[in-house]
């Protein structure tokens, strides 16, 4: 049995070592996009890179543009410089995504922080790809920070729905053994994605406890696959019920619905980072390991929510931030049996 470690960033950095860490993270239009960052504090750390992102086609660009400047200056004002602030775009290319890494790596960075808070998935994805695929990182660790609350209208304006970036079926298949959904708030292009790839089992990941309102919203979601299988005459999903935040758990349970990778599928990653950086990782060990590729289709908004959520929650005083350790001195811990 692999020991996964994971809990509240405080008690998890603290428990390794006082070597310091490289952070690599986001700094969007949310409040909670800043919280690590802020949190830790820059004299804490070896070096950082920071990417503030521009939507594509942002609703109302002043006030996007305004809120990405306020950011900015929290962030100088806890001591973080000019220059490991960069902007860049949503839609950027693959070498964009990957080219805060490479500048980590030429400093020397041995051990990082990659915080997935602002993160979109058409970024994080490839960038915890890139980073597992690598030696030079020791250590990886991977931080979330927690919201009060989210906004009604979260994102607009998808792309087409498409397999995200290094995740995709080598062999082209449109039939899997499954369909494996995280369940989340708004179903952005899976009607699609369920018509398109053919497989008669619907498995749902329900994060759980989601509490009110959002746990409204989560059934909503759920309904909506229920009434398109039951049109589709396809087998009604099977549901698990998951806490959102143990993503180690949540590792187990894909292997357990795909025989460790034996069984085919193909991914949604709705829902909380928590979930879909679980599948992320499912994803990479089992390409790892030489089995079938597990695409992971996601249909890419062009705009999000100027207050996407509102707030940090809290521990009394302490900002909510939950952390993973992926690896830990060279060893990768989210794996496969080979």
């Amino acid at each position: 049995m692999i020991l996964r470690p994971w809990g509240h960033v405080d008690w998890l950095l603290g428990k390794l070592g006082d070597v310091p860490w490289s952070l690599l993270a986001c700094c969007g239009s949310e409040t909670r996009s800043i919280a690590l960052a802020q949190h830790l504090g820059r004299h804490r750390l070896r070096s950082a890179e920071i990417v503030a992102i521009h939507d594509a086609e942002p609703l109302n660009p002043h006030a996007h543009k305004k809120r990405l400047l306020a950011r900015r200056d929290s962030l100088l004002k806890c001591g973080y410089r000019e220059n490991e602030i960069r902007d860049v775009e949503l839609l950027a290319g693959l070498d964009d995504k990957v080219e805060p890494l490479q500048r980590l790596i030429a400093g020397g960075s041995t051990r990082l922080i990659i915080d997935v808070t602002s993160f979109p998935k058409v970024w994080f994805f490839p960038i915890i790809q890139t980073v597992l695929d690598s030696n030079h990182f020791e250590d990886v660790v991977v931080t979330y920070t927690s919201a009060v609350t989210y906004s009604d209208n979260l994102s607009e304006n998808l792309a087409p729905l498409r397999a995200l970036p290094g995740f995709f079926a080598e062999d082209g298949r449109s039939k899997h053994d499954s369909i494996i959904v995280g369940i989340g708030f708004e179903p952005l292009g899976l009607i699609p994605l369920l018509k398109n790839q053919e497989s008669n089992k619907i498995k749902l990941i329900f994060p759980f406890p989601p509490g009110p309102p959002g746990h409204l919203r989560n059934w909503m979601f759920v309904q909506q696959i229920e009434e398109l299988t039951q049109n589709e005459q396809i087998d009604a999903p099977d549901r698990v019920h998951i806490d959102m935040y143990d993503c180690p758990q949540i590792f187990d349970a894909l292997c357990k619905m795909t025989n460790d990778g034996d069984d085919t599928a193909a991914i949604a990653p709705y829902g909380p980072k928590t979930v879909s950086l679980a599948m992320c990782l499912f994803a990479l060990s089992v390409a790892a390991v030489g089995k079938s590729r597990v695409p992971i289709y996601y249909a890419q908004p062009h705009r999000y929510a100027l207050d996407y959520t509102s707030g940090v929650r809290m521990r009394g005083n302490v900002p909510e931030i939950t952390g993973y350790c992926l690896r830990l001195g060279n060893r990768d811990l989210y794996t496969l049996p080979s």
